[in-house]
């Protein structure tokens, strides 16, 4: 049985042999939908001091952070814990999910245009807002890469066919803390740190806590394995659109964090997410025929509010 396999980009980015590396992903995104990446050529310490960061803030007294809230759930600033439950996108009524979460759009980035508001920065930490933007800059450098791998290994020629629809969207930085229980009490019934759930873009390239393996990844038989995690390598996973642009070809995995027990209850997670969709005024046409053309800006919209907590009456 496949578990999460690893891939190393670097004979890919020096041009020695494209092919294997392609082949690998190809294999990873059929079998599985997810995979460990490293020679990505990101600089491991702003890895960590973006980390640092957004721990410090997620650390703030809760008047601090309510001074960047986001208005509602896809728009930028912090979300406290009880704007999101995954599990809606299946249609299943969970309690929300167990995190508080900070969103920034990429349209900081050159050619990138806001879909959903401007960003909102915080006062503290002090560098914030630099720090972020830079670390933004690379991870949709390596994202931009990985679409060129993905149009490899579907077998096109044309390996731009998926990055030249990307390059102005206001894709997603969203990351998540994971407090202990004793910050957010004892689960609920059917409640997750993140429920079951499939991401909605192309990629989706996350870099996790370090020595964490709490993502589960659900197999084709139903299986549900932990994703090993390694401090060097983002985990990437495709998404529902990119599933559908390759007619099937690849898994979009439902995957998800379950509620911590025992030791695990003590300790918090901290998630760097990086969601990557097309432009918004894309049309999906699958390269192999296979299935409607789906407008992405109109999916992601639905998506984004179908996981929304419903409001108090």
């Amino acid at each position: 049985m496949p578990g999460v396999p690893l891939v190393d980009l670097t004979r890919w980015l020096d041009g020695s042999d494209r092919p294997i590396v392609a082949a690998a992903v190809d294999d990873a995104l059929a079998k599985v939908g997810f995979f460990l990446v490293v020679g990505h050529g990101v600089d491991p310490g702003l890895i960590a001091h973006t980390r640092s960061l957004f721990h410090e803030f997620f650390h703030l007294p809760a008047e601090q952070k309510a001074a960047v809230r986001m208005p509602q759930l896809g728009m930028a600033g912090w979300a406290p814990m009880g704007m999101e439950a995954n599990g809606y996108s299946f249609g299943h009524e969970t309690p929300p999910d167990m995190k508080e979460s900070y969103r920034l759009g990429a349209h900081v980035l050159p050619g990138r245009v806001a879909q959903r508001g401007e960003n909102v920065w915080p006062i503290v930490p002090h560098g914030f807002r630099e720090t972020v933007v830079e670390y933004l800059a690379e991870v949709d450098r390596v994202h931009l890469e990985l679409l060129r791998v993905c149009a490899a290994a579907a077998g096109l020629a044309d390996h731009e066919t998926f990055a030249r629809h990307a390059l102005r969207n206001d894709n997603t930085l969203n990351v998540n803390w994971y407090p202990p229980v004793a910050y957010v009490g004892e689960p609920r019934l059917n409640q997750y740190r993140i429920g079951p759930h499939t991401d909605f873009g192309t990629l989706t390239l996350l870099h996790r806590q370090p020595g964490s393996s709490a993502l589960q990844v659900q197999l084709p038989d139903g299986q549900w394995v932990e994703a090993p995690v390694r401090d060097d390598a983002f985990t990437v996973n495709c998404g529902d659109i990119l599933a559908h642009w390759v007619g099937g070809r690849w898994r979009s995995a439902i995957h998800r964090i379950p509620a911590p027990v025992g030791p695990e209850a003590e300790h918090e997670l901290l998630s760097v997410v990086y969601f990557c969709d097309p432009d918004a005024d894309t049309t999906i046409v699958p390269v192999n025929g296979d299935g409607p053309a789906v407008n992405a800006g109109e999916y992601l919209r639905a998506k984004i509010a179908a996981i929304s907590m419903p409001a108090a009456d």
